[in-house]
Formats: C-alpha cells, sequence, structure tokens
C-alpha cells in the first residue's frame, strides 16, 4: 500500500504541473447522485457518469452488462441471467454496501436478497452515475463503499414510438416499446417489455414482464412535479451448483431441477421541487415499494417453501440554498429521510411452519456543506445521524419476539482542486456504516442474533488529469479500515453450522484507474485498472484474505465507427483469482482469473437500426462465483459460453 501511495503521490505532482498546453473541457457533466446538480469537476470524489451516447454504443443488453470492468465494481452474476447479480464497490462483494438509487430513488432491500436488477431495464436508463467512496452521509444504511444513481429517461422534443425484437440463443428473444414526447409543460416516457429465455443450464429459464412510465410537468416557472410508477414480474429456475466433477462432467446441467421462484414487484414515486426566488430549492418525496417472491427449494430430498411480502414507504424532504456570502458561492443541502419497511415472511415444509413478520422504521437528518472558495478551490463537508429501530415476531415451531435500536453517525470532509480545465486533486475522509439486514438479526426459523452494525472509516486521494481534446485519465488510491464488519462464519454458530457475526477490524485498500479517449470522430477508446485486496486484521483469521474479492481486475473498451451509419463495439473484462466464498481460511484453490470479450455491430438506415452480437467471443469457461459448502465440498457456478443475439429497432 505505501508503494501505491508513493505512486500516487508522484503522479499528482508531475500531473499538477503538467504542460500548460491549450486543455479542452471535456463536456460539463453534472451529478445528481450528491443530491444537488454539481459540476463532476467539483466533487472531492472518484465519480463515473455513463451518458446515454455511451449506452446506445456498448456492448450491453442489461444495466449489469453496463457496469461490468467498472474501476472498483466488483460484480456477481450467478446464472448468466442476470436474475441474481450483486453489485458492489471497493473489496466488498455481496451487494449489501453499496447503494443502489433510481432518480434517487432506493432499490436496496432490508433483507439479503439485496437490489433486484431485472425491475431496471436498460432501456430506461438515460445515464448512470458512480460516485466511489461512502456516501452514508447523504443516503445512511447501505452507502459504505459508494453509491449507484441510475437515473431515467425523459420525454423530449416531438412524440416518438421506438419498436425493438431480438432473439439470443439458449431460445432467448425479448421485445419491448417506448413512447415519449414532451411539450413546453409535460414530459413523458413510457415502456412495456418481455423478456424470456430458457438459459445457459439446465434449469435456469426466465421470463420476465416490465411495465414502467415516467411524466414531469412544469405547472409554473417555480413548481415542477415529477412521477413514476413501474410493475416486473418474473419466473426463474434456480438450477444451483455443482461439485468439480459434475462441472467437468457437464457444466450445463443442473443439481436442482426443480427449485424455483417467481418474483412480483410494483413502485410508485412522486417528487415535487419548489424553487425559492433565486437562492434555493425545496424537494418532497413519496415512494412505494412492494416486492414479493414465492421460492420453492429442496434441501436433502425435503421440499421448503417460502413467501415473503415486503413493503416500504420512503419520505424525503431536502432543502438546497445557493448563497454567495463573501463573495464565495456556497452550496448548503440539509433534509431527513425516512423509510418504514415490513417482511412477513412464511416458510412451509415437513419440519413445521413459520411465520415471522420484521419492520424496520429508519429516520436519518443529514447536512452536507460546499464552499467554492475560488473558481478552483472547493471545500466539502457533511454530517449525519440516524436512528434504526428493527422488531421482530416469529410464531410457528417456536414463538420470539425482539427489538434492537441503532443510533449511527457520519461523518465526510474533502477538497478538490481544479488546477486546469478538466482536471482535478482531490482529497476526502469519510466515516460510512452499513446496519445488519432482518436475515442476519433474525434468522426467519425464529432464532434472534444481537449484531453491531459495521462501520468505516476511508482515507482516499486522487487526480483527473485532460492531457488534450478528448483525452483523460484518472487516478485514486484509498484505504477503509472497517470495524465490526458484518461477516457470515461457516464454522460459527452453537452447532457449528454457521452464523452471523461481528468481526473485529478489516482492511480494504486499492487503487482505482481509468481513461477515456477520443481518438478522432470515428474512433473512441476507454479502459479501467483495478488493485483491491480486503484483509482480516485481527481475530482467528487475522492476515487472510477475505472471500470473492479478486485482487485485480481490468476493461478495454472501443467503438469504431467504419462508415456513418455502422459501428463496431468490443468490451474485454479481466478479473483476477479470488477465494472461494466461506474459505475464511484461505485453503482452497481459487476462482480462476478470466478475460471475456463482448463484441455488437450496429448499422442504423434512417429509422432503421439492425444489431447483432457475440458475448464471450473466444468462448472461455468459467465460474463467476464459487463457494466452499459442507465438510468442505466446492459448489461452482459456470457462467455461459460463447453465445449470440441480433435484433431490430424501428423508430416513428
Amino acid at each position: 500500500m505505501k508503494r501505491i501511495m508513493m505512486a500516487a503521490c508522484m503522479m499528482l505532482l508531475v500531473l499538477s504541473q503538467a504542460s500548460a498546453a491549450e486543455k479542452v473541457r471535456i463536456g460539463e457533466v453534472v451529478v445528481t447522485a450528491t443530491r444537488a446538480d454539481e459540476d463532476i469537476e467539483k466533487v472531492s470524489s472518484n465519480v463515473t457518469v455513463i451518458t446515454q451516447e455511451q449506452i446506445r454504443r456498448s456492448t450491453a443488453t442489461t444495466v449489469q452488462d453496463l457496469l461490468k470492468g467498472e474501476e472498483g465494481i466488483i460484480l456477481r452474476d450467478l446464472y448468466g441471467t442476470g436474475t441474481k447479480t450483486t453489485v458492489d464497490l471497493r473489496g466488498f462483494a455481496r451487494g449489501l454496501n453499496t447503494v443502489i438509487l433510481v432518480d434517487g430513488r432506493r432499490l436496496n432491500e432490508i433483507d439479503l436478497s439485496g437490489v433486484d436488477w431485472n425491475t431496471i431495464p436498460l432501456e430506461n436508463v438515460e445515464r448512470i452515475e458512480i460516485v466511489r467512496g461512502s456516501q452514508s452521509v447523504l443516503y445512511g444504511d447501505n452507502a459504505l463503499a459508494g453509491a449507484v444513481n441510475i437515473i431515467t429517461r425523459k420525454g423530449f422534443s416531438m412524440p416518438e414510438l421506438v419498436l425493438d425484437s431480438r432473439i439470443d440463443s439458449y431460445s432467448g428473444h425479448s421485445e419491448y416499446t417506448t413512447f415519449q414526447g414532451a411539450n413546453n409543460t409535460v414530459r413523458y416516457f413510457v415502456l412495456a417489455k418481455h423478456r424470456e429465455s430458457d438459459g445457459y443450464r439446465q434449469n435456469s429459464y426466465f421470463d420476465a414482464t416490465d411495465f414502467s412510465a415516467r411524466i414531469t410537468i412544469k405547472a409554473t416557472d417555480a413548481l415542477t412535479v415529477d412521477g413514476s410508477a413501474g410493475y416486473h414480474k418474473d419466473k426463474q429456475g434456480l438450477p444451483g451448483g455443482l461439485t468439480e466433477a459434475e462441472l467437468k462432467a457437464d457444466r450445463r446441467q443442473s443439481t436442482k431441477p426443480d427449485d424455483h421462484v417467481d418474483f412480483d414487484s410494483r413502485f410508485f414515486d412522486l417528487r415535487g421541487g419548489l424553487a425559492l426566488s433565486t437562492w434555493g430549492e425545496l424537494e418532497l418525496g413519496y415512494s412505494f415499494n412492494n416486492r414479493k417472491f414465492n421460492s420453492d427449494l429442496f434441501f436433502f430430498g425435503s421440499p421448503f417453501n417460502t413467501r415473503r411480502d415486503t413493503d416500504t414507504i420512503g419520505l424525503r424532504a431536502k432543502l438546497t440554498v445557493d448563497t454567495r456570502p463573501a463573495n464565495m458561492r456556497n452550496l448548503l443541502v440539509a433534509g431527513i429521510d425516512f423509510y418504514d419497511s415490513t417482511v412477513n415472511n412464511q416458510t412451509l415444509s415437513s419440519f413445521g411452519d413459520t411465520l415471522t413478520v420484521v419492520t424496520k422504521n429508519e429516520t436519518g437528518l443529514y447536512l452536507q456543506d460546499e464552499l467554492f472558495v475560488t473558481d478552483r478551490i472547493t471545500l466539502s463537508l457533511g454530517y449525519r445521524f440516524s436512528e434504526t429501530k428493527f422488531d421482530n415476531t416469529v410464531s410457528g415451531g417456536t414463538t420470539a419476539t425482539g427489538s434492537q435500536t441503532s443510533r449511527e453517525n457520519a461523518f465526510k470532509a474533502g477538497v478538490a482542486y481544479n488546477y486546469a480545465a478538466a482536471s482535478k486533486v482531490f482529497l476526502g475522509y469519510s466515516r460510512g456504516y452499513r446496519l445488519p439486514t432482518t436475515d442476519e438479526l433474525f434468522s426467519f426459523d425464529g432464532s434472534i442474533t444481537t449484531l453491531r452494525p459495521e462501520k468505516s472509516n476511508t482515507y482516499e486521494a486522487g487526480v483527473v488529469h485532460s492531457f488534450g481534446k478528448g483525452l483523460q485519465g484518472r487516478l485514486t488510491v484509498y484505504t477503509m479500515d472497517v470495524k465490526d464488519e458484518l461477516f457470515f462464519n461457516p464454522s460459527g454458530g452453537a452447532f457449528g453450522f454457521g452464523d452471523n457475526e461481528n468481526l473485529d477490524k478489516t482492511r480494504h485498500y486499492g487503487a482505482e484507474a481509468g481513461f477515456s479517449a477520443v481518438v478522432s470522430d470515428a474512433l473512441s477508446v476507454s479502459g479501467t485498472l483495478t488493485a483491491a485486496d480486503a484483509k482480516f486484521k485481527s481475530g482467528p483469521y487475522s492476515g487472510k484474505h477475505i472471500q470473492l474479492v479478486p485482487r485485480t481486475s481490468a476493461s478495454l473498451g472501443a467503438d469504431l465507427k467504419i462508415i456513418k451509419p455502422l459501428v463496431i463495439a468490443l468490451k474485454a473484462v479481466w478479473s483476477g483469482e479470488r477465494f472461494l466464498d466461506n474459505d475464511v481460511q484461505n485453503s482452497f484453490d481459487k476462482l480462476e482469473s478470466h478475460l471475456v470479450v463482448d463484441s455488437r455491430i450496429t448499422y442504423t438506415y434512417k429509422n432503421i437500426t439492425a444489431f447483432a452480437g457475440v458475448n464471450n467471443l473466444f468462448d472461455k469457461k468459467f465460474s463467476d462465483y464459487g463457494i466452499v459448502g459442507f465438510g468442505g465440498n466446492k459448489n461452482f457456478y459456470p457462467a455461459p459460453e460463447r453465445n449470440f443475439s441480433a435484433g431490430l429497432r424501428v423508430v416513428f
């Protein structure tokens, strides 16, 4: 780590004294994940914005595909269909330490199921903002490592209808339509989509339907109302893991031919913004989210049926004040968030029936202030206080109740110095936290565990440098000390079958680098490189590496316009070795490193676009996830081999 820090400091010095040759701003980009519209160059964090143009020219078909290879991101897709995907930042791999937002609305569930990425069709996305480093001040729970804010599309200009149909390997096909438009008062965007596939493996089928709509009304010059709603329904097969022998015999087989799950979710979100003269804005928001799933699983030949119904209500109030004391701009954001969630869980099995009701009430007050000392120097300071209460009632084979209350503080301080156009250096400190999930606190067999929230202290430094027209590089180094990190100990618990615990100390540290280059009007290239490590710092596993975290990962992408209507896109993502889940002693062979290359060619003629793609171009055989089970048995989840897609889009 010392060598990384020394190299970074040297690079900061060299770049800050770089040639005074003319620099060209690479587009002014506004970030909203900071809960205020802000120039990306003023933010004292490592921030990436994926624009609509980049989405159109990428090889991605899902939001998860789009995030693959972004620096610092650890992504796991168990079945290759996107149905069981986790996304996390900076040495966390379970999808619980990065808050995922859609237009500022939280998607993180209060249980271990995490974010359902299938509820976010890529066709509904305008852009994506990735803010690395703790965002607990602004978002509270789940934001210990960072935030990903997905901005959905609004209507524009004249009414437009899009029809799209595509086919994929494994008997896959999807169809979607969008309708959008705008005038001086109203903007609207409506989407309907159906997706179906047999899946790469046996019993990995997927069948989903989505409807969503967003409408924005400018009621007066001062008042804007923005509402969105959506519905998602899918059915999935769950093929389970394979042993090494089973993987060698047939990597497409399933050892769980009868396991499956059905999901049903819907949401409603309403926001109102009132301009307060020229100095500020008041925003009020209400959201409701309901998610149901019904799963049938078999353990040792016995069926288990689980039905879970989760309701979450969110209330948000935010005041933004933009003033100029002493001729210096000051941007103050203050607000309150309230979330009320209830989980009803019913498990039916031959061993008995259990009904559990868990509630979580979270209230957070936050304040963030940014002082623009000069046009080049920005200072930021933030604080959050939150209070969260969990209540649990279980009935069935046993009857029990439980209650736990947590009060947490989060801090953030940073400075950014814009030493040239489209260039900055920044330093930051943040203190973040993550609360236990309901599954970690209250096992649905009726047992109750007392766990402390995990807390982190993060120090980071970075540089973003423009080398000239169209070329920009970035480098960030960080170290994060975590206390009471929440962890599943496979040998813990009264009977040695595993239990959730708090660790004493862990450390996550690394470096994130990337570049983007507009070589010409016809060619754009980008790449990333991440070096990360996470270790136990005390306790029985002191010095061991935390599982599922690759030490290195990288990506390289390019898109080329051979002729104006013809675009070829390539993206290569490399992931290094990592220890299997539950391998806390680091005693088993690691998951192998792998390089996956995806490609796509697009041709547009007037209002018609045809496209075809090849994923895993070089037919790499690998597993994205592996776990050590009972008795040291290893199970792997093989990823798809080379596969194809093609489609046609018509715009009216």
